[in-house]
């Protein structure tokens, strides 16, 4: 089959992508704290997994999971936890299908693929209505303590008699 370079690029690409998703939801599966969604990270990941090989018939290439994605989405998890980042995943996987529906027209394979990222999308979704929401996301902690530092630092400010200045940004130390 000839391929032409901008396609082949658009085949890699969304080969990457699919490897990348491989580890990116077999880290997920590690970290969440319910059966349900283990289970279903697993079930994603092998089709993240068989999508690749889909690509790979069309480019010929071996490639290799690039971990970043698989780092970023664990850290967002632990700051976000399930109720924000799962939907974020969702656009993600719903964005694919677009570019997947242009490649069908000349690789028709592409098409199951296709398929199956708007199902990811509505089983991420799903998710959220399981009622299982053991993720202890650290934001709120995290802003908390900065509201605090803040608090502090405002107060010590309020004391020294120097808020105003502080609020508007005028705020010069004296020097000497």
């Amino acid at each position: 089959m000839n391929i032409s370079a901008s396609d082949r690029a658009r085949l890699l690409k969304a080969q990457q992508g699919e490897l990348d998703g491989v580890v990116t939801y077999l880290r997920l599966a590690e970290l969440v704290s319910n059966e349900t969604d283990a289970k279903t990270f697993k079930r994603l990941a092998a089709d993240e997994g068989r999508h690749a090989a889909v690509f790979k018939q069309y480019t010929g290439e071996v490639l290799q999971p690039k971990r970043l994605q698989a780092i970023a989405v664990a850290a967002a998890y632990r700051l976000l936890g399930k109720r924000i980042l799962y939907p974020i995943i969702a656009r993600f996987e719903y964005s694919a299908v677009p570019g997947y529906e242009q490649l069908m027209k000349d690789y028709p394979e592409v098409g199951s693929v296709k398929d199956d990222e708007k199902r990811h999308g509505d089983t991420l979704k799903a998710l959220l209505g399981n009622g299982e929401y053991n993720d202890a996301p650290l934001i709120l902690p995290i802003a908390s303590v900065a509201l605090l530092v803040f608090s502090i630092f405002y107060r010590r400010r309020m004391y020294h008699g120097q808020s105003d200045r502080f609020l508007k940004g005028t705020d010069k130390t004296q020097e000497g």
